[in-house]
């Protein structure tokens, strides 16, 4: 057997023949994105096992490709006039394992790639269920606190990305789905946010930047070339990614406040991340969050109905919640630090053993 028979065999478990082939035989974008995908899917052990227990539960409707879900890409690009929607579709974009939870424009050979990690999803699920409010749906307050605690962990890489096999306890299906819904809207601010980089013409060849996907990857494997962006370039897609769609002012207004509490949920995070690892100086690149939400309000504060005292109340929130994670930092680092699983405080019923449970 040759050594690229035993390679194809890694993939077996998980990709259907013609996917293997076109892993092997890259020849557009879209093969780049599956490759992309495959391949953490077979060196990350955990990752492996999330697509397996997919995989059984779909049972002969499996296909690895078509289960990284497309509809906040979808809902985002079908609300862009023409000439933008035609440049959106004939580009490649999806959802990848990722260590960093962000987007990102990666330039390959067969064209730019736009992929937005599935870190991101989790990090804003959770955040979404610690800080809205759920109206008549009860949310303990330890269990929000645990919420909190799982989005941080997940953007310290510190939190496995295992929640199909290890659910972190029982969500009610109402406020699931509802947390659920509140989040693919934040995606597809997101997702904007990348396309508007491409529209607005930052890709600039002169700001690349090595860069892989996966850390577990990053011994002898090729890294990729990822785009960066100055300060003013990311204000700008921001705004871009709200004003380029043909919006009703309603769901302008409503992308607006997700936008602006993306955000927020970003400056808790830099908080508790400069706790832990202080900054030691030199250029910033990026905005911070807080830089980005003002920015972002006094653009819009006149053209949509933007509730200030609402907004004012989410900061001084947000900074409420921020000193106390950060005092949680001092008195117990190893918690955010330690990689593995936390739970959903008296949501978790049953404790999973692994590799004996799932």
């Amino acid at each position: 057997m040759n050594q690229e028979a035993i390679a194809k065999g890694f993939y077996m478990s998980l990709c259907s023949r013609e996917e293997i082939e076109r892993i092997f035989n890259v020849s557009s974008a879209s093969d780049y994105l599956l490759k992309i995908r495959a391949d953490a899917a077979v060196d990350h052990v955990r990752i492996h096992r999330v697509f397996r227990r997919r995989m059984t539960d779909a049972g002969e409707s499996w296909c690895f490709n078509d289960y990284f879900d497309t509809k906040p890409f979808e809902n985002y690009v079908e609300h862009l006039v023409d000439e933008d929607y035609t440049a959106a579709n004939e580009l490649t974009a999806g959802f990848v394992f990722c260590d960093k939870p962000n987007g990102q424009i990666e330039k390959t050979e067969f064209g730019n790639i736009i992929t937005i990690s599935e870190s991101l999803r989790h990090f804003l699920y959770f955040m979404n269920l610690a800080i809205l409010d759920h109206g008549d749906a009860e949310v303990p307050q330890d269990v929000r606190s645990a919420a909190i605690k799982i989005a941080i962990r997940t953007m310290l890489q510190s939190e496995a990305l295992d929640f199909d096999l290890d659910p972190r306890g029982e969500i009610p299906r109402q406020l699931h789905d509802s947390v659920q819904y509140h989040t693919d809207r934040q995606l597809e601010f997101i997702i904007g946010h990348e396309f508007s980089h491409h529209f607005l013409g930052h890709l600039n060849d002169s700001k690349l930047v090595d860069g892989t996907y996966l850390s577990v990857q990053q011994l002898g494997e090729k890294t990729h070339k990822f785009f960066s962006y100055a300060q003013q370039d990311e204000l700008d897609a921001d705004i871009s990614a709200i004003e380029r769609p043909v919006y009703t002012p309603d769901m302008r207004t409503d992308l607006v406040n997700r936008a602006l509490f993306f955000f927020v949920y970003l400056h808790i995070y830099q908080g508790v991340r400069a706790q832990m690892i202080p900054s030691m100086g030199g250029v910033k690149t990026h905005p911070d969050p807080i830089d980005r939400f003002h920015y972002m309000y006094n653009h819009f504060k006149n053209s949509v109905d933007l509730d200030e005292e609402n907004l004012k109340s989410l900061l001084g929130l947000s900074d409420i919640y921020k000193e106390s994670l950060v005092e949680d930092v001092a008195l117990n680092f190893e918690s955010y630090e330690s990689y593995g699983s936390i739970y959903l405080a008296q949501w978790h019923k049953k404790v999973l053993i692994d590799r004996v449970d799932f």
